[in-house]
């Protein structure tokens, strides 16, 4: 989830698309329907979500250095706990970057709340899972979810640079633009936000022609993890990416699979 945000979305004006190879700024952002986006994405948990999860746990659980806290990043948030879920563990503080006024009062909101949705806890049993043994994790990440987050407005363009020890980016770069332009500069953006040395988790959807959210749609970039590993070798060293429930038809409205990479900032 720029005027940015890899996946959250506002409507184009009505009865008026925008074009063909549309930019960031050719839709309005702030307009973006969080909730319906977080009920068709994951209202019913899926088993490529999980994976990649664990993938993610993975890359935290040797975040260098190892043996001490990590202010962490997460770029283009949108109506999503998951990445915060899997970085909470390690993080000394947790930075929530997203652009979308809709989705920065979301996730306000959804931190606040009583009791977290079953689909969070659902999320949540699998990251304490992939954590243990090293790692023994309360029953509910709330309390510490709260006590370590700052929600921040801003676009993926205007990271400071070389400012956290690690980065993590769930579908922002490739779902907030047809450009492959916009896309590079913003993975620029993303890795630069990093100190050197530090470690850079992401994943993209892949082969998609874009998304809808409450009847309206919005821009994704079709990729590959080739063409996806290009881009991030300026930026980065020792890129891996792994290729979750990569198929020919769509798995959600939107993309027929994922690709998790991970590396070094140089």
């Amino acid at each position: 989830m720029i005027q940015e945000h890899a996946v959250s979305a506002n409507r184009p004006p009505e009865n008026d698309s925008p074009p063909s190879q549309a930019g960031n700024a050719d839709y309005q952002w702030a307009r973006f329907d969080s909730e319906a986006y977080f009920q068709h994405y994951y209202g019913e948990p899926h088993a490529d979500d999980d994976r990649v999860i664990r993938c993610a746990v993975e890359a935290m659980k040797h975040a260098l250095p190892v043996d001490a806290k990590l202010d962490v990043v997460d770029v283009g948030t949108g109506p999503n706990l998951i990445p915060l879920f899997c970085a909470l563990p390690r993080a000394r503080s947790l930075t929530v970057w997203e652009y979308a006024e809709s989705n920065v009062a979301w996730l306000e909101a959804e931190m606040l709340r009583d009791e977290m949705r079953p689909q969070w806890r659902h999320f949540w049993g699998v990251t304490r899972e992939a954590y243990q043994p090293e790692y023994p994790l309360p029953d509910d990440p709330m309390p510490g979810l709260r006590a370590k987050s700052a929600v921040r407005q801003g676009s993926i363009f205007d990271l400071p640079q070389r400012a956290w020890d690690t980065a993590t980016m769930f579908f922002c770069a490739e779902s907030m633009t047809g450009r492959q332009d916009e896309f590079e500069a913003a993975c620029a953006a993303f890795a630069r936000c990093v100190r050197s040395g530090g470690t850079l988790l992401a994943a993209f959807l892949v082969r998609s022609a874009g998304y809808v959210v409450a009847d309206h749609s919005f821009p994704c970039l079709s990729l590959s993890a080739e063409s996806i590993e290009s881009v991030f070798a300026r930026h980065a060293r020792g890129i891996k990416t792994e290729r979750i429930g990569i198929v020919e038809r769509e798995i959600r409205s939107g993309y027929s699979g994922f690709v998790f990479l991970t590396g070094t900032a140089r």
